[in-house]
């Protein structure tokens, strides 16, 4: 017969395998399900005052996750601009375009840039054969700023979904970066034309200051 003194530990050690097992088999609660992570706030430095000057804007370069092209993209952004800055005399894709079927042999076309590490914020300035491409649309345009959006995506948080704009402006003649920034669009459906034209109106304001009308 064992001895009282040593039952009850004995006892306590079995129940604790038992509870240990239990929890084994699924008698622990269920994790809660993860939660996405938070999406980043758009950055930008300030917006410009361009006092008239004559600036290129180029088509979109990037796209992910939209049922829009990248075409219709930049007509947005275009009309974006040229409504909220009616001083500055902006150059719409079309126009350089039409410029470059005339020299053909000149440079590529401006949808097409070549890549670098200029796609990433905070780089201040560009060069290589991005740097050639952009110096030769200033001398077909007469634009020494150059827009460059460079991508259009889509993201989602626990609000919806919208539209980010991500763009540079660039001074052709040095290459320097003189504004970087991004901006987000509205929540709204997939299909709905409300996120590029909100997306490109918060980019716009972002990227310069309104006329004073």
């Amino acid at each position: 017969m064992p001895h009282p003194s040593r039952r009850g530990p004995a006892r306590r050690w079995t129940a604790l395998a038992c509870a240990l097992a239990l929890a084994a088999c699924g008698g622990r609660p269920a994790a809660p399900a993860a939660t996405p992570p938070p999406v980043s706030v758009p950055t930008a430095i300030a917006p410009m005052d361009l006092g008239g000057q004559r600036v290129l804007i180029l088509p979109v370069q990037a796209s992910a996750g939209l049922s829009f092209n990248r075409e219709r993209i930049t007509t947005e952004i275009v009309t974006a601009l040229t409504g909220r800055d009616t001083r500055t005399q902006w150059i719409a894709p079309e126009r350089l375009r039409h410029l470059l079927r005339q020299s053909p042999t000149l440079a590529g076309d401006p949808a097409g840039l070549p890549p670098g590490p200029w796609m990433v914020d905070g780089v201040r300035r560009i060069g290589g054969p991005l740097a050639d491409v952009v110096r030769r649309y200033m001398a077909l345009t007469e634009a020494r700023l150059v827009v460059i959006p460079r991508s259009a995506t889509m993201v989602t948080d626990s609000t919806g979904s919208r539209l980010r704009l991500n763009a540079s402006v660039v001074d052709a003649r040095s290459g320097m970066i003189v504004w970087f920034g991004e901006a987000d669009g509205r929540a709204a459906e997939a299909e709905d034309p409300a996120l590029i034209t909100s997306a490109a109106a918060s980019l716009a304001a972002r990227m310069v200051v309104p006329d004073s009308r």
